[in-house]
């Protein structure tokens, strides 16, 4: 690996800002129902919860763009939300958050992707989804090829976060590919293995141990299987490069022609795996977007993923957080 000091990796952290990152993928809002939970239902074996607050976040895709925004880049979202009221409040949310909302369109059929879980005492009772497999009507389709060919040019990196809702769509991702390649722009991908097929020639594929898993055929037990089932998916699908997110085993960075390369996890403790995977892909794409090495990025990532997992639901990660971690470490 191409080894630099703690205080170069804590400087390449601060250098990111400004990073402008085209987000595109599954929007969704997240909801938080939490309460105390200090009895049983007489009508059946169940908790009853109290509620004492409510509490949206952005989910999906828009989740990795506020993960972008906290370590200091510029992301644009590209996507599609219901005409509803979970619409109206993911909306307020991307104005508090200041977020850009060019690339946003508003479907009159489909619900927004909403997901509710009930959390009582810290522990998370059951969770709830309200949801719909998009069907891209064809004025929004033109539109979304109008928006690619507007904010394209604008970023220096796209970052493609896939929850298999209908969002990514053989021709979205068409139209995608050949602009992104006529301004030499690097594609990231966080992918559902149901549409990796979708992502081929991708400048990074981003599967975690379980997705690579489903996507080689093969099961990632140590890290000889990691490499028979990365050899399968490299050949298959062709991204210049492949990182595997393998949890407390760290991540393995592949690529043709070269070793496998092993990111040691910084991970203390593990709270909530929730997002950690959108926090892993804001930190790649805008350390793309910046021209980071592939490895300092992986391991920056790595960083970034340790203090995910310590945080509670959807949550964001900081530059601050990161450098701390790094210094720390």
């Amino acid at each position: 690996m191409n080894m630099i000091s703690g205080s170069e990796l804590e400087k390449t952290v601060v250098n990111l800002a400004g990073a402008k990152v085209l987000v595109v993928g599954d929007l969704m809002l997240d909801t938080y129902m939490v309460g105390d939970a200090a009895r049983i239902s007489p009508e059946a074996p169940v908790p009853v919860v109290k509620l004492e607050k409510r509490e949206d976040r952005l989910g999906g895709a828009a989740n990795t763009a506020m993960n972008i925004v906290a370590l200091g880049g510029k992301p644009i979202i590209l996507g599609v939300i219901g005409k509803d009221e979970a619409g109206k409040r993911f909306q307020n949310l991307l104005e508090t958050n200041g977020l850009k909302v060019l690339g946003i369109f508003l479907h009159d059929d489909m619900p927004t992707i909403q997901k509710t879980r009930i959390v009582a005492g810290n522990q998370q009772i059951v969770r709830v989804d309200n949801e719909g497999f998009l069907h891209w009507p064809d004025n929004i389709t033109e539109y979304s090829h109008v928006a690619i060919d507007q904010l394209l040019p604008e970023v220096d990196a796209v970052a493609v976060s896939d929850y298999a809702k209908g969002c990514l769509t053989g021709n979205l991702m068409t139209k995608l590919n050949d602009v992104a390649r006529m301004h030499n722009v690097p594609i990231l991908v966080d992918p559902k293995p149901v549409n990796a097929g979708l992502f081929k020639g991708c400048d990074l594929l981003k599967p975690n141990k379980k997705e690579a898993t489903e996507l080689s055929g093969i099961e990632i037990l140590d890290d000889a299987s990691c490499n028979k089932a990365a050899a399968i998916i490299m050949n298959e699908f062709s991204p210049r490069a492949l990182l595997i997110t393998r949890g407390s085993d760290g991540m393995d960075l592949h690529r043709d022609g070269q070793k496998p390369v092993r990111i040691a996890a910084h991970i203390s403790q593990v709270f909530d795996v929730s997002g950690a995977g959108d926090t892993v892909l804001a930190m790649l794409s805008m350390a793309y977007a910046k021209n980071v090495d592939p490895e300092i990025a992986c391991e920056l990532a790595s960083y970034a993923a340790g203090i995910a997992v310590r945080k509670p639901g959807t949550s964001v990660v900081t530059a601050d957080e990161v450098v701390e971690a790094i210094a720390m470490s």
